[in-house]
């Protein structure tokens, strides 16, 4: 004799087994989308960024070569909107590249880096502005070598360097600080501060390292950096900090894994 408490139990297990069967299948069916499409989004992003950046590199370098002395006044301005029009544009796909690459890096070579040769790679890619601003720049390596890819240390210093002429402070000249140091628990710290106009963290702490944020309207950015750095250095298990005040600069501490 079958009860019908047990018939009802029955019906009840087999209606949560084909509920559960369907949230699987369409949970499967989801991810093989999104990943699809995901992969489409690469793609797309990938070819766009590097078909533009030959055609984009010969535009700047005619630039680099025309005779800017025999133009007029009229003309002269129109080279310098296209110049800075087409830096802004290498610069967002520089972006886009490195943002692709922090996802598409699975495997990346970790080695001891010289944060000394990579900082001095970087300040001669600055070259020209750190004259031009004449700015002051004191390293203290105590810690001379970092396991990390050397690509990423490379772009990290980069963006932290191009944050710090950007927002300097017009009313003293530029002073970028940088020390390196081995802590109790065996990681690596690195602080990188300037004297520039600083940030509001009491505004804005919550959002420093997102995606296109800008705290100063009168500066040209993208707003991608400070995200690219933060994504590189928690991607291989490390922390980055920021202390800032207005008008008395910022201070970056980098813990590496």
């Amino acid at each position: 004799m079958i009860k019908n408490s047990d018939i009802s139990a029955l019906a009840a297990n087999f209606r949560e087994y084909i509920t559960q069967n369907k949230i699987e299948e369409e949970r499967d069916q989801l991810i093989e989308d999104l990943t699809s499409r995901n992969q489409d989004l690469n793609q797309f992003a990938y070819i766009t960024s590097h078909n533009l950046r030959a055609p984009l590199s010969n535009l700047i370098g005619l630039i680099d070569i025309l005779d800017y002395d025999v133009l007029d006044e009229y003309n002269k301005t129109i080279v310098d909107m296209f110049r800075d029009s087409a830096f802004k544009l290498n610069e967002t796909i520089y972006d886009l590249t490195q943002m692709l690459s922090i996802k598409s890096d699975k495997k990346l070579n970790i080695e001891n880096v010289s944060i000394g040769s990579i900082f001095k790679k970087v300040c001669n890619y600055f070259n020209k502005q750190i004259h031009k601003l004449g700015i002051y720049i004191h390293t203290d390596f105590q810690c001379e070598t970092v396991p990390f890819p050397k690509s990423y240390l490379e772009s990290i210093l980069m963006n932290l360097m191009s944050n710090s002429m950007k927002y300097h402070s017009a009313s003293r000249p530029l002073r970028i600080d940088i020390t390196t140091r081995l802590n109790e628990d065996g990681k690596v710290t690195m602080i990188f501060s300037d004297n520039g106009i600083g940030i509001d963290l009491n505004k804005h702490k919550d959002r420093i390292f997102g995606l296109n944020q800008r705290f100063h309207s009168h500066v040209n950015g993208s707003g991608v950096g400070l995200f690219i750095t933060k994504t590189q250095i928690t991607s291989m298990g490390g922390k980055i900090a920021v202390e800032s005040e207005l008008d008395k600069g910022c201070t970056f501490i980098v813990t590496f894994k």
